[in-house]
């Protein structure tokens, strides 16, 4: 601002900036998808085990008997020995009780973490059982807080 006998005059420069607009906006952008790269090369998605019926897709078939590592999050069944995990958190529904929308699910064979609640993710290694036609299972060998 330049002031001058009086009254004073605002002058405006235009700085050019050294990064084009549309370059930032478009790195801005592509930044979630490197993220999921990331998180995709840690290991195996649960979604990626289980189809649209809940059935073993062709890649868990595929990956029959091999001692796979997953993420998810700790949901409590009626079987003892026995946890579902779930690619989202699986809080129960406020008005009914029951889970939903929590996304794609595994039933694990193991004793859960001591600690493990619905709000934290956990990570389970063991060996695949997949069969064409039939829900996946973990049997797992570790099971512990992520």
């Amino acid at each position: 601002m330049k002031q001058s006998a009086g009254r004073s005059t605002f002058r405006c420069d235009a700085i050019a900036p050294t990064l084009g607009r549309r370059h930032l906006l478009l790195a801005l952008a592509a930044l979630p998808l490197l993220a999921r790269r990331a998180r995709a090369e840690q290991g195996l998605k649960i979604g990626t085990l289980v189809d649209a019926q809940g059935h073993a897709s062709a890649q868990a078939v595929v990956a029959n008997g091999q001692s796979i590592t997953l993420r998810g999050y700790y949901a409590p069944t009626t079987a003892d020995g026995r946890f579902d995990l779930y690619e989202g958190p699986a809080a129960p529904c406020q008005l009914c009780g029951m889970i939903h929308d929590a996304g794609a699910n595994i039933s694990v064979e193991a004793e859960a973490p001591a600690d493990a609640a619905m709000t934290k993710m956990i990570e389970v290694t063991g060996r695949l059982a997949a069969t064409a036609g039939e829900p996946p299972r973990l049997i797992a060998a570790t099971a512990s807080i992520a």
